[in-house]
């Protein structure tokens, strides 16, 4: 089953939801009572919601706010930042070398499926909270996954090995050509896809 984020938001305030009603059942806490005096979380949420969609966004040096960042990229490099939005990256060269993206309430993509080369520094950090992570690369290019996530887990092929929260690739050394990718996210998976 492959939920998405949006449908994992709405899972987990469905959960917390039937949760507190529990409480309420048993006496536990008073729900109808704090509704009343919490409604106002309502608007706020509602206004950030309105924000994302309309993508109001400070563009400096690839930093988003409140919206979702879709980007195909010739650059060797990528750098991204995002607040409430999704970074989608497809990159377009033949040697890549690395770079960061970080997002929270948001997931990354980054699609090197085109790539052909790991060059220089070779290494993707990438960090989400809130939020999935995902890495298309081409079949037989070596990989190695550092994780340090926090309630998520790490899914790749299964031709490479895993051990505690790392995973490499059939070929993957320490040395140049191998891509790097290092995480740390928080309620969130990491996968890495083959093209």
């Amino acid at each position: 089953m492959d939920l998405r984020s949006k449908e994992i938001k709405w899972a987990l305030a469905l959960i917390i939801i039937g949760f507190l009603a529990l409480l309420d059942g048993f006496g536990a806490i008073d729900l109808w009572g704090s509704f009343w005096r919490l409604w106002p979380v309502i608007l706020i949420v509602w206004g950030f919601s309105l924000l994302r969609k309309r993508g109001r966004y400070s563009q400096h040096g690839g930093r988003r706010m409140f919206g979702d960042t879709v980007e195909t990229s010739d650059s060797p490099y990528v750098k991204h930042s995002s607040a409430f939005g999704d970074i989608n990256i497809r990159v377009r060269t033949d040697d890549f070398s690395g770079g960061s993206a970080s997002t929270v309430f948001g997931t990354i993509s980054i699609d090197l499926a085109e790539v052909r080369r790991i060059v220089g520094y070779g290494q993707l950090d990438l960090h989400t909270v809130f939020g999935d992570i995902s890495v298309r690369v081409p079949a037989g290019m070596p990989v190695e996954v550092r994780s340090s996530g926090v309630f998520g887990e790490i899914k790749a092929p299964e031709d490479g090995s895993f051990e505690g929260k790392c995973y490499r690739s059939p070929g993957a050394g320490s040395g140049e050509g191998t891509l790097v990718i290092d995480c740390s996210q928080v309620f969130g998976d990491v996968e890495v896809i083959t093209a």
